[in-house]
């Protein structure tokens, strides 16, 4: 008889209840701390999963924040754009972009001549578009200047257009020194809430 055959008869009181207690404890591990674990687990995962929504959470309450201030920030810059740079009417425009143009073509050896305007309100805003085509005769690096100036005026105009002048080059003296003429068209905006019509 083997050794382990004769410890279980001649011990059989203490081995039986030992290996019961033995299988009842992994009975209990399989269905008890098994399920356990396993619910500790999805709770870790679900709380890790909580934490990551709570700071992306965070993080467009910040985006929205900042988004907010910007917004807040554009309108106060708007408004101010709207009452310190634009005109407040069509007859201040007209002044306004007549007067530069004046003072350019003084700067700059151009002669200008400015057709018809016209005036578009824009939907939804209280600006109106006023537009111009302004004929321009002189020297390329006078009209380039000019051009340059217009644009980076502290006033508001927009250059949206430039094209040779339907009589190409200039007939006469101008043509033996290489003058153009060009037309620029030329836009720029009032603010109409300010008077309530165009003067």
């Amino acid at each position: 008889m083997s050794l382990w055959k004769r410890v279980l008869v001649e011990r059989r009181a203490i081995v039986v209840p030992l290996l019961t207690a033995l299988a009842l404890n992994i009975v209990a591990f399989g269905l008890a701390v098994i399920p356990l674990s396993r619910g500790v687990t999805a709770d870790e995962t679900r709380a890790t999963d909580v934490t990551l929504a709570l700071a992306e959470a965070n993080r467009m309450m910040r985006i929205a924040g900042d988004t907010r201030t910007s917004e807040e920030r554009a309108g106060q810059q708007l408004q101010t754009f709207y009452a310190d740079v634009l005109p407040d009417s069509l007859s201040a425009a007209r002044t306004m972009l007549f007067l530069e143009l004046n003072k350019l073509a003084a700067e700059t050896g151009v002669r200008f001549q400015s057709g018809a305007y016209e005036l578009e309100d824009l939907d939804d805003s209280s600006l109106t578009r006023f537009s111009t085509e302004v004929s321009l005769t002189g020297e390329y690096a006078g009209i380039r200047r000019f051009q340059y100036l217009l644009e980076t005026s502290e006033h508001f105009f927009v250059v949206e257009g430039v094209k040779l002048a339907s009589s190409g080059r200039l007939q006469g003296p101008q043509s033996a020194g290489g003058g153009l003429e060009i037309v620029l068209s030329v836009v720029t905006y009032y603010n109409r809430s300010t008077t309530g019509a165009a003067q």
